[in-house]
């Protein structure tokens, strides 16, 4: 799905000047380096085509924390001492919301206004408070934390860098996978061999594991004892290329003895040999039908940063 107007609006207020090699980076991030991309309109045109929302852009790693403070800060809009990335992420879309998105729908309502009343027309324009935008699903604090949740893990597993200090001692896993006619499983309930299950398939198979980022490829759920749920899919990868797709989900709790950061309290992976003709997306897995049925919560910000 492609960028909102008041979407790309932001990003190209944010992506100007000093910080255009970003955007051009971030143009051939997306598209993998496979077109060349010369100009900064080219850029946003690819962005705006190939991106699926701004929360996902914002939070990519070429988007660090010193450009959004910097352009949080050009416009005066003060930020608690104690900043987060995703804090910061939440109050630029939050200023392109009440900044572009409304200025947007003023200005087309003043339009459909023009062209379908008549001059004579005594009626009173509407208030541009009438126009209250509402924080799109995948903005949802529960969404993100998912988001960045599955992007630190995956990028840790492809490094082979996971330890066992990251994941609760009596960590619960489930690892299957499905070949042509195969289906090998692993099981334990022990973080130590848990890493070691996780490093073997790596090692054993090779796969550089590609989590689609955006909100079709990761969400957030929660389960009845207050269990934070990460479901995520994506595609499986060797040097010759797309060998097939993984699903899975992630419960985590907060570790009081760790800082309070959440850790996976269980995994179950799912690893298929298929061909994926496009994105995996949660929408199509069997295995995370039911988990996805789940109500999604609307918890506050403040309690899963």
């Amino acid at each position: 799905m492609p960028l909102k107007d008041w979407e790309l609006s932001g990003m190209s207020d944010l992506l100007q000047e000093e910080n255009i090699p970003i955007l051009m980076q971030l143009a051939k991030n997306i598209t993998k380096h496979v077109t060349d991309i010369d100009s900064r309109q080219k850029a946003l045109d690819y962005i705006c085509v190939h991106s699926e929302d701004s929360s996902t852009l914002l939070n990519k790693r070429i988007i660090t924390k010193e450009i959004l403070f910097k352009y949080l800060h050009k416009k005066k809009i003060a930020v608690t001492v104690d900043f987060t990335k995703h804090n910061l992420v939440k109050k630029v879309i939050n200023y392109w919301i009440k900044e572009f998105e409304k200025a947007l729908q003023t200005d087309a309502c003043a339009l459909t206004k023009e062209e379908n009343s008549p001059s004579t027309s005594t009626q009173q324009p509407k208030s541009a408070a009438e126009f209250v935008p509402t924080v799109s699903e995948c903005e949802f604090p529960i969404h993100l934390l998912a988001r960045k949740f599955a992007e630190w893990f995956f990028d840790l597993y492809n490094k082979n860098s996971l330890k066992i200090e990251d994941f609760w001692s009596d960590a619960y896993m489930l690892l299957k996978i499905l070949g042509n006619e195969d289906c090998n499983v692993n099981e334990c309930q022990d973080s130590a061999s848990l890493v070691y299950i996780l490093s073997e398939a790596r090692n054993q198979f090779g796969f550089f594991y590609n989590p689609n980022l955006s909100h079709a490829g990761v969400q957030g759920r929660m389960d009845i004892h207050g269990m934070v749920l990460v479901l995520a899919c994506g595609t499986l990868h060797i040097q010759q290329g797309c060998v097939g797709v993984f699903e899975c989900v992630f419960g985590l709790l907060r570790d009081p003895f760790a800082d309070n950061n959440w850790k996976a309290k269980s995994i179950q992976l799912w690893l298929r040999s298929k061909a994926a003709p496009s994105i995996p997306s949660l929408e199509g897995s069997d295995c995370l039908k039911e988990i996805l049925a789940l109500p999604v919560p609307q918890v506050p910000q403040d309690e899963l940063t």
